[in-house]
């Protein structure tokens, strides 16, 4: 059944781009397409989201950001918050003592805009407490700001329950974020390429495919986003333990298959995997390549398919992003872990 969807997406394509021109034809590769729990859906959304973590300095918090302008007063201190520079006036008040509780107080109403850029207005402080309460854990991997789609992108979506076939055109990054956080199960999408982005350095650069748009996005993780972390990456993998939070592989997510597991990881280069009545040994080891790569072993077969020497993507203290292979989903492997 798979097979023949991915067929028809395809046959879908050619028919909608040979009709338009008799001289031009347009095959969608089905290589590049995706759903919504494909690792490239996860990195388009990073590149297209409102804007969340450049204001923590305000609000605390990744899960939200506060329209501009605001009104704040910080250890005593009024500072009227315009644009984005006015956020190192607010932490140089911070800095100026270590014996304040450096808590921003707002002047209130406020606005706040989530990274689907619904905009929510709060009243007072007791709203906004009760908001960041509700939160828990900040977002598992933040914004990548420096990176820029070039509109408009055209996708081409597939629905396997109904067999219907249907193009959508986005315009902005709100449309883009928003169209692939509404795709349901039973959607498979494919972006008609080539595309351009903006990179860091602000070239305008073409992408062909997934593979060339997945690497891009990797790439300026690194440089522009904001949930990097500078503590090695080892001190980070032995801190505490670890759960499963994403696996992708052969094109499908099977997070499902380590739900219960918890992972520690020791100095000595041993770790457990622990699963209720169930202990795994097995053991690690971190090669300091660039990027760095890290080896799993496990005894018996159970978590055989997490035996792969991982190429690390991204790490904070709280997460880790790890994939093996070169090419696109159906060759390579996709493991996330997330802190207890």
């Amino acid at each position: 059944m798979k097979n023949f969807s991915l067929f028809i997406f395809a046959l879908f394509a050619f028919t909608v781009f040979s009709c338009q021109d008799e001289t031009e034809s347009i095959v969608q590769d089905t290589s590049n397409n995706f759903t919504k729990t494909s690792p490239i859906a996860s990195l388009i959304s990073r590149v297209s989201q409102y804007e969340t973590t450049i204001d923590n300095v305000l609000d605390g918090t990744s899960n939200c950001a506060i329209k501009l302008p605001a009104h704040v007063t910080v250890d005593g201190q009024y500072v009227y918050v315009v644009s984005q520079s006015d956020y190192e006036a607010v932490q140089d008040i911070k800095d100026q003592s270590s014996t304040d509780d450096d808590k921003v107080h707002f002047n209130y109403p406020i606005t706040i805009i989530y990274p689907n850029y619904y905009e929510h207005v709060l009243n007072s402080e007791a709203e906004f407490n009760t908001m960041m309460a509700g939160y828990g854990d900040d977002s598992a991997y933040h914004e990548v700001s420096c990176l820029n789609f070039n509109y408009p992108i055209t996708i081409n979506i597939y629905n396997t329950n109904n067999q219907v076939a249907s193009t959508v055109t986005i315009q902005t990054d709100s449309q883009l974020y928003n169209f692939i956080h509404e795709l349901n199960n039973s959607q498979i999408v494919g972006i008609v390429f080539p595309i351009t982005i903006t990179n860091p350095n602000s070239q305008q650069i073409t992408i062909h495919n997934n593979v060339e748009l997945e690497t891009a996005i990797n790439s300026a993780v690194g440089s522009c986003s904001n949930s990097s972390t500078s503590t090695p990456f080892s001190d980070v993998l032995t801190s505490g333990s670890w759960y499963v939070s994403y696996f992708f592989e052969e094109n499908h997510e099977e997070t499902y298959h380590y739900n219960g597991y918890n992972f520690t990881f020791n100095s000595n280069g041993t770790s457990l995997a622990v699963k209720t009545t169930t202990t795994i040994s097995g053991d690690w080891d971190i090669h300091n390549t660039t990027p760095e790569r890290l080896d799993l072993h496990f005894t018996g077969s159970q978590l055989e398919e997490l035996e792969k020497n991982w190429t690390v993507q991204e790490y904070t203290t709280t997460y880790i992003r790890l994939k093996t292979g070169n090419g696109g989903p159906e060759d390579c492997s996709y493991l996330s872990l997330t802190k207890n």
